[in-house]
């Protein structure tokens, strides 16, 4: 499980815009099998110049990911953004990974600790 927010400055169209949507929901797919995707669109008079056509991706996942899953995503996320946008300058595809543990989140009311602990205790019977 993955939840990633993708905060950026370009500019699209509405069309390119679900283009992008589409393309980066496909991508992540390939990588997780269960994600969330928050597109958040800044206008480019709240950010700086360096960050103008600029796409921040913050991907939120349990610090036990792999690197191997990491460097994919970041290779994919990038691939993407120069696929369907084209390529935009160097530093203009960002990926920061947010850790967190079992303890440090919930899902559906529960925390994801609680939820193991419980599946486990089932599991024994």
């Amino acid at each position: 499980m993955a939840t990633i927010f993708a905060a950026t400055s370009l500019e699209l169209e509405p069309e390119k815009k679900k283009e992008l949507i589409d393309a980066l929901g496909e991508t992540i797919g390939t990588i997780f099998k269960t994600y969330s995707l928050y597109y958040t669109p800044v206008p480019a008079e709240n950010v700086s110049e360096g960050a103008k056509d600029q796409m921040t991706f913050f991907v939120f996942v349990p610090p036990y990911m792999e690197i191997d899953r990491r460097r994919q995503l970041i290779k994919v996320l990038n691939d993407t953004m120069v696929r369907v946008v084209g390529y935009k300058g160097p530093l203009k595809v960002i990926v920061i990974f947010k850790y967190h543990d079992d303890e440090a989140c919930g899902v559906d009311g529960v925390l994801r600790a609680d939820a193991k602990a419980a599946a486990a205790a089932e599991k024994k019977g």
